[in-house]
């Protein structure tokens, strides 16, 4: 029986799931992209469709906290356009950035 269907011995309907590192790392990207297009979208709102400034400073201030590449949020907010919403534009545009920069530069 593989790895991937071999049942629990406490729970023998219950498969276990062996996630390689490939998928968990895929996983991981999947989720920080995530992250990265709700903070850009909450970002074009605030500034471009609400001019808003207090909230776009709060938001700012989220993504220093978070630690979070400003390069990154800055190319999708500029490079989208009006296209904040369409995750296949936000994901081209992201892989874009994600080709130029080098992961390990700080």
């Amino acid at each position: 029986m593989s790895p991937l269907t071999q049942a629990n011995s406490s729970d023998h309907l219950a498969p276990q799931v062996v996630v390689s590192g490939a998928s968990s790392h895929e996983c991981r990207m999947r989720n920080d992209r995530q992250s990265y297009f709700k903070v850009v979208r909450d970002l074009a709102h605030a500034q471009f469709d609400l001019a808003d400034g207090q909230l776009t400073a709060r938001l700012w201030q989220d993504v220093a906290e978070r630690d979070l590449d400003r390069g990154r949020i800055i190319h999708l907010l500029f490079q989208c356009g009006d296209q904040h919403d369409d995750d296949a534009v936000m994901r081209f545009r992201d892989e874009a950035y994600l080709a130029l920069v080098d992961p390990n530069d700080p």
